[in-house]
Protein backbone atom coordinates (compact mmCIF):
# COMPACT_ATOMS: atom_id res chain seq x y z
CA UNK A 1 0.00 0.00 0.00
CA UNK A 2 1.23 3.42 -1.05
CA UNK A 3 1.06 6.73 0.66
CA UNK A 4 -0.11 9.65 -1.34
CA UNK A 5 1.54 12.54 -1.83
CA UNK A 6 -1.04 14.28 -0.15
CA UNK A 7 -1.23 12.65 2.93
CA UNK A 8 2.50 12.96 2.87
CA UNK A 9 2.09 16.52 3.01
CA UNK A 10 -0.79 16.56 5.35
CA UNK A 11 1.25 14.75 8.06
CA UNK A 12 4.38 17.29 7.86
CA UNK A 13 2.06 20.16 8.30
CA UNK A 14 -0.12 18.75 11.14
CA UNK A 15 3.52 18.07 12.74
CA UNK A 16 4.19 21.32 11.97
CA UNK A 17 1.35 22.71 13.39
CA UNK A 18 1.37 20.58 16.42
CA UNK A 19 5.25 21.02 17.72
CA UNK A 20 4.07 25.43 16.53
CA UNK A 21 0.94 25.09 19.03
CA UNK A 22 2.94 24.24 21.74
CA UNK A 23 5.76 26.67 21.27
CA UNK A 24 3.20 29.48 21.14
CA UNK A 25 2.06 28.23 24.48
CA UNK A 26 5.34 28.29 25.94
CA UNK A 27 6.43 31.74 24.42
CA UNK A 28 3.05 33.57 25.15
CA UNK A 29 3.95 32.64 28.76
CA UNK A 30 5.08 35.41 30.97
CA UNK A 31 8.94 35.09 31.82
CA UNK A 32 8.03 35.36 35.89
CA UNK A 33 5.25 32.27 35.22
CA UNK A 34 7.73 29.98 33.14
CA UNK A 35 10.20 30.71 35.97
CA UNK A 36 7.80 29.81 38.92
CA UNK A 37 6.86 26.28 37.18
CA UNK A 38 10.14 25.57 36.27
CA UNK A 39 10.06 25.89 32.94
CA UNK A 40 12.54 28.32 32.35
CA UNK A 41 15.74 29.08 34.52
CA UNK A 42 17.34 32.35 35.70
CA UNK A 43 21.20 31.47 36.65
CA UNK A 44 24.59 33.44 36.26
CA UNK A 45 27.62 32.16 33.78
CA UNK A 46 30.05 31.29 36.72
CA UNK A 47 32.96 30.02 34.66
CA UNK A 48 35.22 28.05 31.86
CA UNK A 49 36.32 24.69 32.16
CA UNK A 50 39.38 25.63 30.11
CA UNK A 51 40.78 22.14 29.67
CA UNK A 52 37.45 20.54 28.09
CA UNK A 53 35.77 24.00 26.89
CA UNK A 54 32.43 23.49 28.76
CA UNK A 55 30.92 26.37 30.68
CA UNK A 56 29.72 26.43 34.84
CA UNK A 57 26.61 28.15 35.43
CA UNK A 58 25.02 28.61 38.68
CA UNK A 59 21.27 28.52 39.65
CA UNK A 60 19.62 28.31 42.96
CA UNK A 61 19.45 24.84 44.67
CA UNK A 62 16.16 23.61 43.71
CA UNK A 63 15.54 25.37 40.12
CA UNK A 64 17.97 23.74 37.86
CA UNK A 65 17.39 22.44 34.20
CA UNK A 66 17.04 19.01 33.36
CA UNK A 67 20.63 16.99 33.14
CA UNK A 68 21.52 15.72 29.63
CA UNK A 69 19.43 18.32 27.79
CA UNK A 70 19.41 20.79 24.91
CA UNK A 71 18.58 23.97 26.05
CA UNK A 72 18.73 27.46 24.77
CA UNK A 73 20.64 29.89 26.56
CA UNK A 74 20.29 33.61 26.78
CA UNK A 75 21.90 36.57 28.02
CA UNK A 76 19.49 39.35 29.82
CA UNK A 77 19.88 42.65 27.95
CA UNK A 78 20.41 45.64 29.35
CA UNK A 79 16.73 46.62 30.13
CA UNK A 80 15.66 43.79 31.87
CA UNK A 81 15.54 44.11 35.66
CA UNK A 82 17.98 41.64 37.64
CA UNK A 83 15.03 40.44 39.25
CA UNK A 84 12.66 37.81 37.45
CA UNK A 85 9.81 38.12 39.63
CA UNK A 86 9.38 41.69 38.10
CA UNK A 87 9.42 39.74 34.47
CA UNK A 88 5.78 40.22 33.43
CA UNK A 89 6.68 40.10 30.22
CA UNK A 90 6.07 37.35 27.91
CA UNK A 91 9.54 34.99 26.30
CA UNK A 92 8.45 36.08 23.09
CA UNK A 93 8.90 39.54 23.87
CA UNK A 94 11.88 38.64 25.70
CA UNK A 95 13.35 36.84 22.77
CA UNK A 96 12.27 39.99 20.27
CA UNK A 97 12.87 42.67 21.68
CA UNK A 98 15.15 45.61 21.02
CA UNK A 99 13.63 48.46 22.45
CA UNK A 100 13.68 48.30 25.30
CA UNK A 101 16.79 45.21 24.91
CA UNK A 102 15.43 42.36 27.43
CA UNK A 103 17.59 39.69 26.13
CA UNK A 104 21.17 39.49 24.35
CA UNK A 105 23.23 36.97 23.00
CA UNK A 106 22.38 33.50 22.63
CA UNK A 107 23.21 29.83 21.46
CA UNK A 108 22.26 26.55 22.04
CA UNK A 109 23.84 24.23 24.96
CA UNK A 110 23.25 20.67 26.34
CA UNK A 111 23.79 20.38 30.24
CA UNK A 112 25.91 17.63 31.73
CA UNK A 113 25.80 17.21 34.53
CA UNK A 114 26.61 19.02 38.62
CA UNK A 115 30.12 20.04 40.30
CA UNK A 116 30.62 19.57 43.79
CA UNK A 117 29.41 21.92 46.39
CA UNK A 118 29.29 22.77 49.40
CA UNK A 119 27.26 25.57 49.53
CA UNK A 120 23.28 24.12 49.85
CA UNK A 121 22.31 27.73 48.41
CA UNK A 122 23.53 27.20 44.98
CA UNK A 123 23.58 24.47 42.15
CA UNK A 124 26.82 24.73 39.93
CA UNK A 125 26.65 22.56 36.74
CA UNK A 126 28.47 22.47 33.79
CA UNK A 127 27.06 22.72 30.30
CA UNK A 128 28.53 22.13 26.89
CA UNK A 129 27.86 23.05 23.04
CA UNK A 130 28.39 26.78 23.88
CA UNK A 131 29.04 28.95 20.57
CA UNK A 132 32.88 29.81 20.60
CA UNK A 133 32.29 33.01 19.17
CA UNK A 134 29.65 34.00 21.83
CA UNK A 135 31.75 32.10 24.45
CA UNK A 136 35.21 34.40 23.55
CA UNK A 137 32.92 37.55 23.99
CA UNK A 138 31.50 36.72 27.36
CA UNK A 139 34.83 36.05 28.64
CA UNK A 140 36.46 39.20 27.34
CA UNK A 141 33.67 41.36 27.87
CA UNK A 142 32.37 39.30 31.20
CA UNK A 143 34.72 37.19 32.78
CA UNK A 144 37.94 38.63 32.24
CA UNK A 145 36.50 41.18 34.88
CA UNK A 146 35.23 38.65 37.36
CA UNK A 147 31.51 39.64 36.45
CA UNK A 148 29.46 37.16 36.06
CA UNK A 149 26.13 37.35 33.59
CA UNK A 150 23.01 36.89 34.27
CA UNK A 151 21.26 34.11 31.82
CA UNK A 152 18.17 32.41 31.02
CA UNK A 153 17.83 28.64 30.23
CA UNK A 154 14.58 28.05 28.53
CA UNK A 155 13.02 25.43 26.31
CA UNK A 156 14.91 25.00 22.63
CA UNK A 157 13.57 26.44 19.70
CA UNK A 158 11.21 24.23 17.30
CA UNK A 159 12.92 22.16 15.20
CA UNK A 160 9.98 22.74 12.21
CA UNK A 161 12.43 24.13 9.32
CA UNK A 162 13.56 20.44 9.70
CA UNK A 163 9.86 19.68 8.99
CA UNK A 164 9.35 22.15 6.58
CA UNK A 165 12.32 21.27 4.59
CA UNK A 166 11.29 17.67 4.31
CA UNK A 167 7.55 18.68 2.97
CA UNK A 168 8.98 20.86 0.79
CA UNK A 169 10.77 17.82 -0.85
CA UNK A 170 8.14 15.92 -0.95
CA UNK A 171 5.54 18.34 -2.66
CA UNK A 172 8.35 18.91 -5.47
CA UNK A 173 9.91 16.07 -6.15
CA UNK A 174 6.06 13.14 -6.17
CA UNK A 175 8.11 11.65 -8.85
CA UNK A 176 10.62 10.10 -6.33
CA UNK A 177 10.18 5.99 -5.84
CA UNK A 178 11.48 6.30 -2.52
CA UNK A 179 7.95 8.24 -1.61
CA UNK A 180 5.89 5.99 -2.80
CA UNK A 181 7.34 3.03 -1.48
CA UNK A 182 4.71 -0.07 -0.23
CA UNK A 183 4.26 1.32 3.54
CA UNK A 184 2.80 -1.97 4.82
CA UNK A 185 5.57 -4.60 3.87
CA UNK A 186 5.35 -7.09 6.99
CA UNK A 187 8.84 -8.09 8.60
CA UNK A 188 9.04 -11.64 7.66
CA UNK A 189 9.00 -10.69 4.21
CA UNK A 190 12.47 -8.75 4.77
CA UNK A 191 15.58 -11.07 4.50
CA UNK A 192 18.32 -8.73 4.44
CA UNK A 193 21.96 -10.60 3.97
CA UNK A 194 23.93 -11.60 6.89
CA UNK A 195 27.67 -10.05 7.37
CA UNK A 196 30.03 -11.85 9.83
CA UNK A 197 31.83 -8.81 10.48
CA UNK A 198 33.82 -11.07 13.18
CA UNK A 199 37.09 -10.32 11.49
CA UNK A 200 38.06 -7.28 8.71
CA UNK A 201 34.68 -6.31 6.78
CA UNK A 202 35.47 -2.78 5.12
CA UNK A 203 36.76 -4.63 2.40
CA UNK A 204 33.27 -6.29 1.77
CA UNK A 205 30.89 -3.72 2.70
CA UNK A 206 33.07 -1.19 0.19
CA UNK A 207 32.67 -3.84 -2.56
CA UNK A 208 28.94 -3.87 -2.22
CA UNK A 209 28.73 0.23 -2.12
CA UNK A 210 31.32 0.01 -5.31
CA UNK A 211 28.78 -2.47 -6.94
CA UNK A 212 25.76 -1.06 -6.25
CA UNK A 213 24.10 2.95 -6.04
CA UNK A 214 22.53 2.44 -2.11
CA UNK A 215 23.43 -0.28 0.42
CA UNK A 216 21.48 -0.66 3.55
CA UNK A 217 23.54 -1.83 6.54
CA UNK A 218 21.49 -2.77 9.70
CA UNK A 219 23.43 -3.04 12.93
CA UNK A 220 22.49 -4.57 16.28
CA UNK A 221 23.54 -3.34 19.40
CA UNK A 222 27.67 -3.19 19.77
CA UNK A 223 28.48 -4.44 16.19
CA UNK A 224 30.53 -1.28 15.54
CA UNK A 225 28.12 0.65 13.20
CA UNK A 226 30.42 3.90 13.21
CA UNK A 227 33.74 2.32 12.92
CA UNK A 228 33.02 1.31 9.79
CA UNK A 229 31.25 4.35 8.78
CA UNK A 230 34.53 6.14 9.96
CA UNK A 231 36.66 3.71 7.75
CA UNK A 232 34.34 4.16 4.54
CA UNK A 233 34.76 8.00 5.45
CA UNK A 234 38.88 7.46 4.85
CA UNK A 235 38.99 5.19 1.91
CA UNK A 236 36.67 7.42 -0.02
CA UNK A 237 38.40 10.63 1.17
CA UNK A 238 42.35 8.77 -0.03
CA UNK A 239 40.73 8.39 -3.27
CA UNK A 240 40.23 12.18 -3.57
CA UNK A 241 36.12 11.48 -3.16
CA UNK A 242 33.67 13.73 -1.54
CA UNK A 243 31.77 12.32 1.21
CA UNK A 244 28.63 13.86 3.38
CA UNK A 245 28.03 11.56 7.00
CA UNK A 246 24.75 12.86 8.70
CA UNK A 247 22.66 11.69 11.62
CA UNK A 248 20.09 13.32 13.66
CA UNK A 249 22.56 14.43 16.38
CA UNK A 250 25.52 16.28 16.94
CA UNK A 251 26.74 13.50 19.64
CA UNK A 252 26.23 10.73 16.30
CA UNK A 253 28.64 13.07 14.32
CA UNK A 254 31.50 13.65 17.44
CA UNK A 255 31.14 9.86 18.10
CA UNK A 256 32.19 8.92 13.98
CA UNK A 257 35.25 12.09 14.32
CA UNK A 258 36.34 10.10 17.63
CA UNK A 259 36.92 6.90 15.70
CA UNK A 260 40.74 5.75 14.38
CA UNK A 261 39.16 5.43 10.32
CA UNK A 262 39.03 9.56 10.83
CA UNK A 263 42.27 10.24 12.16
CA UNK A 264 44.32 10.58 8.51
CA UNK A 265 41.43 12.70 7.50
CA UNK A 266 41.75 15.04 10.29
CA UNK A 267 45.21 15.33 10.30
CA UNK A 268 44.64 16.49 6.85
CA UNK A 269 42.41 19.11 8.03
CA UNK A 270 39.63 17.99 5.65
CA UNK A 271 36.65 17.51 8.31
CA UNK A 272 34.06 19.70 8.73
CA UNK A 273 31.08 19.77 11.18
CA UNK A 274 28.08 21.88 11.59
CA UNK A 275 27.73 23.63 14.76
CA UNK A 276 31.08 23.09 15.99
CA UNK A 277 30.74 24.10 19.52
CA UNK A 278 33.33 24.84 22.34
CA UNK A 279 33.84 21.80 24.26
CA UNK A 280 33.92 20.04 20.34
CA UNK A 281 36.99 22.12 19.26
CA UNK A 282 38.74 21.54 22.30
CA UNK A 283 38.62 17.65 22.38
CA UNK A 284 39.03 17.57 18.22
CA UNK A 285 41.36 20.54 17.42
CA UNK A 286 42.03 18.98 14.05
CA UNK A 287 38.07 19.16 13.22
CA UNK A 288 36.92 22.66 11.27
CA UNK A 289 33.82 24.03 11.13
CA UNK A 290 31.53 24.44 8.59
CA UNK A 291 32.05 26.86 6.07
CA UNK A 292 29.90 25.66 2.80
CA UNK A 293 27.86 22.82 2.08
CA UNK A 294 29.37 22.00 -1.43
CA UNK A 295 30.98 18.85 -2.25
CA UNK A 296 34.96 19.48 -2.38
CA UNK A 297 37.36 16.43 -3.19
CA UNK A 298 38.99 14.55 -0.55
CA UNK A 299 36.72 16.49 2.19
CA UNK A 300 33.94 15.35 5.02
CA UNK A 301 31.08 16.98 5.74
CA UNK A 302 29.76 16.07 9.07
CA UNK A 303 25.97 16.96 9.09
CA UNK A 304 23.04 16.95 11.34
CA UNK A 305 19.60 15.64 9.37
CA UNK A 306 18.67 19.06 10.12
CA UNK A 307 21.67 21.44 8.75
CA UNK A 308 21.71 19.18 5.90
CA UNK A 309 18.11 19.58 4.18
CA UNK A 310 17.83 23.55 5.12
CA UNK A 311 20.97 23.59 2.41
CA UNK A 312 19.60 20.91 0.52
CA UNK A 313 18.28 23.60 -2.04
CA UNK A 314 21.75 25.48 -2.60
CA UNK A 315 22.82 22.00 -3.01
CA UNK A 316 20.35 21.25 -6.17
CA UNK A 317 20.50 24.36 -7.67
CA UNK A 318 24.37 24.48 -8.02
CA UNK A 319 24.13 20.85 -9.22
CA UNK A 320 26.32 19.31 -6.24
CA UNK A 321 26.15 15.82 -5.80
CA UNK A 322 28.58 14.34 -3.31
CA UNK A 323 30.27 10.87 -4.08
CA UNK A 324 29.37 9.47 -1.07
CA UNK A 325 26.95 9.84 1.53
CA UNK A 326 26.22 7.72 4.90
CA UNK A 327 22.68 8.27 6.18
CA UNK A 328 24.05 7.31 10.09
CA UNK A 329 21.03 6.84 13.02
CA UNK A 330 18.64 5.96 10.01
CA UNK A 331 16.11 4.18 12.23
CA UNK A 332 15.31 8.56 13.20
CA UNK A 333 14.76 9.30 9.87
CA UNK A 334 11.48 10.09 8.14
CA UNK A 335 11.10 8.50 4.66
CA UNK A 336 11.03 11.63 2.85
CA UNK A 337 14.63 12.12 4.86
CA UNK A 338 16.51 9.58 2.84
CA UNK A 339 14.82 10.53 0.05
CA UNK A 340 16.02 13.65 0.03
CA UNK A 341 19.36 13.05 0.78
CA UNK A 342 19.77 9.75 -1.51
CA UNK A 343 18.86 12.40 -3.90
CA UNK A 344 22.57 14.91 -3.54
CA UNK A 345 24.91 11.59 -3.52
CA UNK A 346 26.26 9.35 -6.26
CA UNK A 347 26.49 6.40 -3.77
CA UNK A 348 24.70 5.68 -0.56
CA UNK A 349 25.44 4.10 2.35
CA UNK A 350 22.58 3.98 4.76
CA UNK A 351 23.57 3.05 8.47
CA UNK A 352 20.97 1.90 11.52
CA UNK A 353 18.71 -0.60 13.09
CA UNK A 354 14.78 -0.23 12.97
CA UNK A 355 14.51 -2.10 15.68
CA UNK A 356 16.17 1.06 17.67
CA UNK A 357 14.67 4.28 18.29
CA UNK A 358 12.25 5.65 15.85
CA UNK A 359 11.58 9.20 15.05
CA UNK A 360 9.91 11.49 17.75
CA UNK A 361 6.46 12.47 16.94
CA UNK A 362 4.52 14.50 19.00
CA UNK A 363 0.68 12.95 19.67
CA UNK A 364 1.90 9.79 17.49
CA UNK A 365 -1.71 7.81 17.76
CA UNK A 366 -3.00 10.81 16.52
CA UNK A 367 -1.15 10.78 13.38
CA UNK A 368 -3.02 7.46 12.14
CA UNK A 369 -6.33 9.56 11.85
CA UNK A 370 -4.37 10.49 8.76
CA UNK A 371 -3.81 7.04 7.07
CA UNK A 372 -4.15 4.03 9.22
CA UNK A 373 -0.27 3.60 8.00
CA UNK A 374 1.29 6.64 8.38
CA UNK A 375 4.43 4.95 10.83
CA UNK A 376 5.47 4.00 7.53
CA UNK A 377 6.09 7.17 6.54
CA UNK A 378 7.67 8.06 10.09
CA UNK A 379 9.67 5.36 10.35
CA UNK A 380 11.51 5.52 7.06
CA UNK A 381 14.80 3.00 7.55
CA UNK A 382 12.28 0.25 8.17
CA UNK A 383 10.11 1.17 5.11
CA UNK A 384 12.88 1.76 2.82
CA UNK A 385 14.72 -1.68 3.92
CA UNK A 386 11.64 -3.83 3.47
CA UNK A 387 10.99 -2.58 0.14
CA UNK A 388 14.62 -3.33 -0.91
CA UNK A 389 15.61 -6.74 0.56
CA UNK A 390 18.46 -7.20 -2.36
CA UNK A 391 20.62 -4.30 -1.23
CA UNK A 392 20.00 -4.83 2.34
CA UNK A 393 22.39 -6.56 4.85
CA UNK A 394 22.32 -6.89 8.43
CA UNK A 395 26.05 -7.55 10.84
CA UNK A 396 25.87 -10.74 13.22
CA UNK A 397 28.66 -10.15 15.96
CA UNK A 398 28.28 -7.74 18.82
CA UNK A 399 32.04 -7.06 20.30
CA UNK A 400 29.78 -5.07 23.24
CA UNK A 401 27.47 -8.38 24.59
CA UNK A 402 28.53 -11.21 25.69
CA UNK A 403 26.70 -14.61 24.84
CA UNK A 404 24.18 -14.45 27.37
CA UNK A 405 23.01 -10.83 26.13
CA UNK A 406 23.26 -11.66 22.73
CA UNK A 407 21.43 -14.57 23.08
CA UNK A 408 18.13 -12.45 24.44
CA UNK A 409 19.02 -9.07 22.30
CA UNK A 410 19.30 -11.59 19.25
CA UNK A 411 15.52 -12.31 19.79
CA UNK A 412 14.89 -8.83 17.81
CA UNK A 413 17.05 -9.95 15.28
CA UNK A 414 15.78 -13.98 14.76
CA UNK A 415 18.61 -15.28 16.64
CA UNK A 416 21.06 -14.35 14.56
CA UNK A 417 23.30 -12.18 17.08
CA UNK A 418 26.76 -13.58 17.96
CA UNK A 419 28.90 -12.61 20.73
CA UNK A 420 32.62 -11.66 20.23
CA UNK A 421 33.29 -9.72 23.84
CA UNK A 422 36.50 -10.10 25.34
CA UNK A 423 34.09 -10.36 28.63
CA UNK A 424 33.18 -13.41 28.15
CA UNK A 425 33.04 -15.55 30.99
CA UNK A 426 34.67 -12.45 33.23
CA UNK A 427 32.36 -9.76 33.59
CA UNK A 428 32.72 -10.00 37.85
CA UNK A 429 33.30 -7.14 39.68
CA UNK A 430 33.94 -5.82 43.14
CA UNK A 431 30.44 -5.05 44.88
CA UNK A 432 28.68 -6.13 47.46
CA UNK A 433 25.49 -6.02 44.80
CA UNK A 434 27.13 -8.37 42.17
CA UNK A 435 24.64 -10.98 42.79
CA UNK A 436 21.87 -9.13 41.39
CA UNK A 437 23.20 -9.42 38.17
CA UNK A 438 23.99 -11.81 35.83
CA UNK A 439 27.13 -14.02 36.00
CA UNK A 440 27.93 -13.46 33.01
CA UNK A 441 26.70 -10.10 31.37
CA UNK A 442 23.10 -11.44 30.64
CA UNK A 443 20.31 -9.74 32.02
CA UNK A 444 18.52 -10.08 35.74
CA UNK A 445 15.23 -8.92 36.73
CA UNK A 446 13.66 -8.22 40.19
CA UNK A 447 9.18 -8.51 40.26
CA UNK A 448 8.31 -6.64 43.06
CA UNK A 449 5.20 -6.22 44.88
CA UNK A 450 3.80 -3.11 44.57
CA UNK A 451 1.68 -3.20 47.53
CA UNK A 452 4.33 -4.12 49.95
CA UNK A 453 4.06 -1.91 53.30
CA UNK A 454 6.65 0.67 53.83
CA UNK A 455 7.58 0.58 50.23
CA UNK A 456 7.75 3.48 48.08
CA UNK A 457 9.26 4.79 44.76
CA UNK A 458 11.09 7.14 46.14
CA UNK A 459 12.85 4.86 48.53
CA UNK A 460 13.18 1.98 45.39
CA UNK A 461 14.99 5.06 43.22
CA UNK A 462 17.13 5.82 46.42
CA UNK A 463 18.35 2.51 46.44
CA UNK A 464 19.15 1.56 42.66
CA UNK A 465 21.06 5.10 42.98
CA UNK A 466 22.89 3.73 46.38
CA UNK A 467 23.66 0.75 44.07
CA UNK A 468 24.59 2.42 41.31
CA UNK A 469 27.37 4.50 43.35
CA UNK A 470 28.72 1.78 45.66
CA UNK A 471 29.91 -0.15 42.34
CA UNK A 472 31.41 3.09 41.19
CA UNK A 473 32.66 3.86 44.46
CA UNK A 474 34.66 -0.30 44.67
CA UNK A 475 36.07 0.03 41.13
CA UNK A 476 37.41 3.19 39.19
CA UNK A 477 37.04 1.36 35.47
CA UNK A 478 33.64 0.93 35.73
CA UNK A 479 30.52 2.95 33.80
CA UNK A 480 27.35 2.98 35.25
CA UNK A 481 23.67 3.80 33.46
CA UNK A 482 20.49 4.83 35.53
CA UNK A 483 17.82 4.34 33.45
CA UNK A 484 13.74 4.51 32.81
CA UNK A 485 11.61 5.61 29.83
CA UNK A 486 10.24 8.78 32.10
CA UNK A 487 11.94 12.08 32.59
CA UNK A 488 10.09 12.24 36.32
CA UNK A 489 12.17 9.08 37.01
CA UNK A 490 15.08 10.25 35.86
CA UNK A 491 14.66 13.64 37.55
CA UNK A 492 14.53 11.90 40.79
CA UNK A 493 17.47 9.58 40.40
CA UNK A 494 19.50 12.72 40.13
CA UNK A 495 18.16 13.87 42.89
CA UNK A 496 19.22 10.96 44.78
CA UNK A 497 22.43 9.94 43.00
CA UNK A 498 23.56 13.79 43.90
CA UNK A 499 22.69 13.50 47.63
CA UNK A 500 25.48 10.71 47.23
CA UNK A 501 28.09 11.79 45.08
CA UNK A 502 28.65 14.91 43.00
CA UNK A 503 30.69 12.72 40.75
CA UNK A 504 29.16 12.36 37.51
CA UNK A 505 32.30 11.08 35.51
CA UNK A 506 31.48 7.53 35.30
CA UNK A 507 27.65 7.20 35.61
CA UNK A 508 24.86 8.11 32.91
CA UNK A 509 21.19 9.10 34.45
CA UNK A 510 19.09 9.50 31.60
CA UNK A 511 15.60 8.60 29.96
CA UNK A 512 15.79 6.02 27.24
CA UNK A 513 15.07 8.18 24.35
CA UNK A 514 18.30 10.27 24.86
CA UNK A 515 20.50 7.01 25.20
CA UNK A 516 20.97 5.35 21.72
CA UNK A 517 24.70 4.93 21.00
CA UNK A 518 25.26 4.61 24.58
CA UNK A 519 27.96 1.76 26.04
CA UNK A 520 28.13 1.19 29.81
CA UNK A 521 29.72 -1.61 31.79
CA UNK A 522 26.15 -1.83 33.79
CA UNK A 523 22.72 -0.69 33.45
CA UNK A 524 20.00 -0.41 35.83
CA UNK A 525 16.72 0.14 34.24
CA UNK A 526 13.25 0.96 36.12
CA UNK A 527 10.21 -0.23 34.62
CA UNK A 528 7.71 1.23 36.32
CA UNK A 529 4.66 0.44 34.31
CA UNK A 530 2.90 3.60 34.19
CA UNK A 531 2.53 2.88 31.04
CA UNK A 532 3.00 -0.34 30.22
CA UNK A 533 3.01 0.07 26.39
CA UNK A 534 5.17 2.40 26.15
CA UNK A 535 7.56 1.07 29.00
CA UNK A 536 7.63 -2.25 26.83
CA UNK A 537 7.66 -1.23 23.46
CA UNK A 538 10.11 -3.47 21.58
CA UNK A 539 12.48 -0.62 19.88
CA UNK A 540 12.92 1.13 23.36
CA UNK A 541 13.32 -2.00 25.56
CA UNK A 542 15.42 -3.48 22.92
CA UNK A 543 17.81 -0.47 23.30
CA UNK A 544 17.75 0.10 27.19
CA UNK A 545 18.51 -3.44 27.99
CA UNK A 546 21.11 -3.54 24.94
CA UNK A 547 23.64 -1.24 26.62
CA UNK A 548 25.84 -2.67 29.03
CA UNK A 549 28.91 -4.85 28.46
CA UNK A 550 28.90 -6.92 32.24
CA UNK A 551 25.02 -6.78 32.57
CA UNK A 552 21.79 -5.48 32.59
CA UNK A 553 19.56 -5.51 35.87
CA UNK A 554 15.93 -4.23 35.62
CA UNK A 555 13.43 -3.34 38.80
CA UNK A 556 10.05 -3.63 38.01
CA UNK A 557 6.93 -5.47 39.43
CA UNK A 558 5.26 -8.38 39.74
CA UNK A 559 1.99 -7.87 37.28
CA UNK A 560 4.67 -7.44 34.18
CA UNK A 561 4.18 -10.47 32.47
CA UNK A 562 0.50 -9.73 32.92
CA UNK A 563 0.14 -6.81 30.74
CA UNK A 564 -1.71 -6.92 27.23
CA UNK A 565 0.04 -6.08 23.97
CA UNK A 566 3.70 -7.51 25.13
CA UNK A 567 5.00 -8.79 21.96
CA UNK A 568 6.49 -12.27 21.81
CA UNK A 569 9.49 -11.30 21.69
CA UNK A 570 9.88 -9.20 24.46
CA UNK A 571 7.78 -11.57 26.86
CA UNK A 572 10.00 -14.51 26.16
CA UNK A 573 12.77 -12.06 27.03
CA UNK A 574 11.42 -11.31 30.84
CA UNK A 575 10.75 -14.81 31.29
CA UNK A 576 14.24 -15.74 30.71
CA UNK A 577 16.32 -13.19 32.42
CA UNK A 578 18.15 -14.55 35.94
CA UNK A 579 15.11 -14.02 38.50
CA UNK A 580 16.79 -11.86 41.40
CA UNK A 581 13.59 -10.78 43.54
CA UNK A 582 14.06 -12.60 46.72
CA UNK A 583 17.79 -11.43 46.49
CA UNK A 584 17.20 -7.35 45.83
CA UNK A 585 14.28 -7.02 48.13
CA UNK A 586 16.51 -8.95 51.28
CA UNK A 587 19.26 -6.59 50.16
CA UNK A 588 16.72 -3.48 50.00
CA UNK A 589 15.04 -4.34 53.88
CA UNK A 590 18.53 -4.01 55.12
CA UNK A 591 20.08 -1.12 53.52
CA UNK A 592 16.18 1.00 53.67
Amino acid sequence: MNISQDKHIEFYEWQIQVIEEEWKRYANTRMQTLVQENRLFVGRIWGIQESQGNVVLRFKAGSVPRMKQPYILCMVGPDASPTSAEWDFTYLKFRESVKPRLCGLNTDIRTLNYLKTDDEKWSYILVSGFDEAILNQIKKNFLDHKKHPLIVVAETDPPVDYLIALKDYVRRKPEDNTLTLDVDVQENSWSPTLIDNKDETIREILSLIENQDVTVLQGPPGTGKSHLAAEVCDFYTGLGKSVCVTALTNKALIEIAAKNGMLRSLKRGSVFKTNLSSDEAKKFSLLKPVLHFAPREGEILLSTYYKLALNYLMLVEDSKRYDLIIIEEASQAYLATIAMFKSIAAKVLIIGDHKQLTPVVINKDEAKKIHTHIEGVINGLQTFAFNNSSISYRLINTRRLTSEGARLTGLYYENSLKSTSDLENITSFNSSYSHLFHPNGGVSIAKLQSSMIGFTEQNLLKFMSLIGREILSNDKQIEVALLSPYARVESNLYEQYSRLSSDYSRVTINTIHKIQGLTSDLTILYLPLDNPSFDLNDNLFNVATSRAKRGTFIVTYQHIELLRGVTPETLFFLRNCKGVSLDFMEAFRKKM
